[in-house]
């Protein structure tokens, strides 16, 4: 069957440019398209998730990754009003071996059709994968789904019960979209998650990462359910690396709206590592750090005042007398 333009859908119209087509339109993901269309039909309003999220049905957390990609390919441009662009934390610089074992985007060896069927007819390990995580879902999984099973599996190195656990966390916290499934097991193939008990102590980090948002939301008014993978990557480096509790978060998230009008986890980042460089590790620590530096400004003003006593200087100021010529002793 052949097809072609209705020309009465083009009576109404708007410009998308050609990259997104050209370069984008392979790796973008259903929500990262969607919100893209929203944007470019909607130019003259605000780009807001909240908005965007009720009109095309996903999520704001999802809306904002979306907006993260888009920048990321040069579709987008952050303003730092209308788009919260969150940058993942800097990590530690990397030895050359490292490096080398950094994984490639899925995409990069997106597998066919055949090959998925080669595949499963090679391991009926990997057919029944795709019928229990159908089950688990309780959604039929297409071909993009069974591609990214198989490379998460082939390409990444997760064993099929890791797979598993990490297709089921994402469904208990509700994000159980393939581009986040993706981008969770790009991470875990990275952190060489390959067993259970690897899998498992993971879980553990991102439940307790989960619930501190839950905590530092709530103290915020911040109504997202869950956080941004962005986000979350803060959160963990936050509450695991520098180990700082929901409390002094909080404390960060103030110090921040006092310079900010909006929320700026980079901002939050640069107070807490501040802190943590400095050994302030609990609100005494800060107030003993105000403490100090006042202490420290007053001795530098002290420094700055004149070393004379103002009172000789006032007293070697008084005139003396004016004796003329010819005056005698009496004045006369």
């Amino acid at each position: 069957m052949a097809y072609r333009i209705n020309p009465a859908a083009l009576s109404s119209m708007f410009a998308v440019p050609t990259k997104v087509v050209d370069n984008c339109i392979k790796l973008a993901s259903a929500s990262q398209l969607k919100t893209l269309l929203w944007i470019y039909r909607h130019t003259a309003e605000p780009i807001d998730p909240a908005i965007i999220s009720k009109d095309i049905g996903y999520s704001p957390a999802d809306i904002s990754d979306a907006l993260v990609a888009l920048c990321q390919w040069d579709v987008l441009v952050s303003d730092n009003e209308k788009i919260e662009v969150i940058p993942a934390p800097k990590k530690v610089e990397k030895t050359e071996a490292e490096a080398k074992k950094e994984l490639e985007p899925l995409q990069a060896v997106k597998p066919t059709n055949e090959q998925i069927i080669r595949r499963c007819k090679e391991s009926p390990e990997i057919k029944n994968m795709f019928n229990d995580i159908q089950t688990l879902l309780g959604k039929t999984i297409g071909y993009d789904s069974q591609a990214v099973l198989i490379m998460m599996h082939d390409h990444y190195g997760l064993p099929i019960e890791v797979i598993y656990m990490l297709v089921d966390y994402c469904n208990s916290i509700g994000k159980n979209g393939f581009s986040y499934i993706a981008s969770v097991g790009k991470d875990w193939g990275e952190k060489e998650i390959d067993s259970i008990e690897k899998a498992d102590e993971q879980i553990k980090i991102l439940n307790e990462c989960n619930g501190l948002w839950k905590e530092f939301a709530r103290m915020a008014g911040i109504q997202n359910p869950r956080p941004s993978s962005y986000q979350s990557a803060y959160l963990r480096q936050w509450s695991q690396d520098m180990k700082f509790n929901v409390e002094m978060i909080y404390l960060a998230y103030e110090e921040m709206l006092n310079h900010s009008t909006r929320i700026s986890f980079p901002y939050m980042n640069k107070v807490l590592a501040t802190w943590h460089s400095k050994g302030i590790k609990t609100p005494e620590d800060i107030e003993n750090e105000k403490l100090s530096f006042k202490k420290t400004l007053e001795q530098e003003k002290a420094k700055e005042k004149p070393s004379y006593n103002t009172d000789e200087f006032e007293s070697r100021a008084i005139p003396l007398p004016v004796y003329h010529k010819g005056a005698t002793s009496n004045g006369i």
